[in-house]
C-alpha cells in the first residue's frame, strides 16, 4: 500500500515538473563498446533521445516524443522498479573491460543515483525491468520515422510542396475531412491519397509550406 501511495505520489509530480520547467532527464543509459557509446536519454517532456558516438564523434542521432499515455507507462515502470531496486542491484562482479553500462536514475529517494556494472553481469529482477523499459524505448526511436517528429507541427494547406521518401517531390492540391491529403507527384502529375496516419510513412521532408 506504501509503494502505491508513493507511486502515485512520484507520477503526479513527475507530470507537474514535465510542465512546470524545462525538461529534464528522467533516465539515461549509456552502452559502451570498446569505442563506441550508445546513449538513451528519457526526458521529462515525454522526448526520447538515442545517440551513437564513435571515438568521441557523434554518428547518429535520433529522437521521438511519446504520446502522453505511453509516457505515463513507461514512467511507472521505472518508478516501480525504482523504488524496489534495492542497494545492490547487481548480484555478480563480472568485469568485462571493453563493455559497460552507466545507468542514471534521476527519480526515487536517492536520485541522482549512478549504477556502473558489465552487460554480462547478473542483476535483480527491478535492474532487469528498467534495462527492458530503456530497450523498448531504444527500439521505438530507431524504428521510427525520419519525418515523424517533423510532420506533426504540419498543418498542411493547398500548395505546400514536400519531398516523399522515394526521392522526388510533390504539392498538396487538396486536404479533405480528417486530414487525408491529395499530392499530385511533381513530373509524372499523378495523385496520391495519404491518410494522415502514413504521413510519415510517404512524406520525408516539407520543402515550401504555403504561406
Amino acid at each position: 500500500m506504501k509503494i502505491r501511495l508513493m507511486l502515485g505520489c512520484l507520477l503526479t509530480m513527475a507530470a507537474a515538473t514535465a510542465v512546470a520547467q524545462a525538461p529534464i532527464p528522467v533516465v539515461e543509459r549509456v552502452f559502451t563498446e570498446g569505442e563506441i557509446a550508445t546513449r538513451v536519454t528519457l526526458f521529462s517532456n515525454r522526448v526520447v533521445v538515442v545517440s551513437i558516438t564513435d571515438h568521441g564523434v557523434q554518428g547518429y542521432l535520433k529522437h521521438v516524443t511519446l504520446p502522453p499515455d505511453q509516457y505515463l507507462i513507461y514512467l511507472g515502470i521505472l518508478q516501480r522498479a525504482v523504488l524496489e531496486l534495492g542497494p545492490k542491484p547487481v548480484t555478480s562482479a563480472v568485469s568485462t573491460p571493453r563493455s559497460q553500462v552507466s545507468l542514471t536514475l534521476h527519480m526515487g529517494p536517492d536520485s541522482p543515483r549512478r549504477l556502473e556494472y558489465s552487460p554480462m553481469a547478473t542483476v535483480s529482477l527491478p535492474l532487469a525491468q528498467i534495462s527492458g523499459a530503456i530497450n523498448d524505448l531504444e527500439s521505438l526511436v530507431r524504428e521510427s520515422s525520419p519525418s515523424s517528429e517533423d510532420l506533426k507541427g504540419w498543418d498542411p494547406r493547398r500548395d505546400d510542396r514536400v519531398e516523399l521518401m522515394t526521392g522526388g517531390f510533390a504539392r498538396v492540391t487538396e486536404v479533405l475531412d480528417e486530414g487525408v491529403l491529395v499530392l499530385e507527384h511533381e513530373g509524372t502529375y499523378i495523385r496520391e491519397i495519404v491518410g494522415p496516419d502514413v504521413r510519415d510513412e510517404v512524406i520525408l521532408r516539407v520543402v515550401e509550406p504555403r504561406e
